[in-house]
């Protein structure tokens, strides 16, 4: 068991999230539901991620991932059955993927980034959060870095929190989160919410929405 452990320990997190998710999705026999994923410019985007915004659609429910790898593509959950995923583009692909599949099974419901008339108070919060800890940044996060000041740390061990970003989520260095005790880890915005609850990481996006058209918690 302990060897199974460490093994899980070494895939990219993404990777972890993915096999935990094709499991449910077997259970559910939806494994071969086609999923669309889309760029649009014209979505709103969460204050502390980068990127193009990258909606998804499963079995009617829509999610966003937002990075610099704008894929646009039409497939099937199940191709990430044996993927590697060794590229920020399947990486992205792969996060949207159980970002939407993540909300069709209800496990999450911060699929859309909030309004931006909220973005004030959602950065009111988050300094709340992280006020007088050593805070690393996996991810470009420039608002974030600005609210941890002189609490910015250059290395995850020196950290109290670590925040992440869907940018630094598919990043070739994002394995550093596999090796951090789990209770450091905090991760933003709706683009980490499925990966977010299948690590069992904490999630922070108080205002992200279910949908488009409403703001649900």
């Amino acid at each position: 068991m302990g060897g199974k452990k460490k093994e899980s320990k070494d895939m990219h997190p993404i990777n972890q999230a993915v096999q935990k998710l094709i499991s449910m999705m077997k259970e559910c026999g939806i494994e071969e539901s086609p999923v669309f994923l889309t760029p649009d410019y014209d979505l709103t985007k969460c204050a502390y991620e980068h990127g193009v915004p990258v909606q998804t659609l499963f079995g009617g429910r829509s999610a966003v991932f937002v990075s610099e790898e704008p894929v646009k593509a039409t497939t099937k959950a199940s191709f990430m059955i044996n993927a590697t995923l060794k590229k920020p583009a399947q990486r992205a692909a792969a996060a949207g993927i159980v970002n939407a599949v993540a909300g069709f099974l209800c496990v999450s419901r911060k699929l859309h980034a909030c309004s931006q008339d909220q973005h004030v108070s959602c950065r009111e919060t988050l300094s709340g959060q992280i006020k007088g800890k050593k805070v690393f940044c996996c991810g470009e996060m420039p608002d974030a870095r600005k609210l941890a000041g002189s609490y910015l740390v250059d290395k995850p061990d020196d950290a109290d929190v670590i925040l992440i970003t869907g940018d630094g989520l598919i990043d070739n260095n994002s394995e550093i989160i596999g090796q951090c005790p789990i209770e450091k880890l905090l991760c933003l915005g709706p683009s980490t919410a499925g990966v977010a609850y299948f690590l069992g990481c904490n999630h922070f996006c108080p205002y992200g929405r279910a949908n488009l058209q409403t703001s649900e918690e």
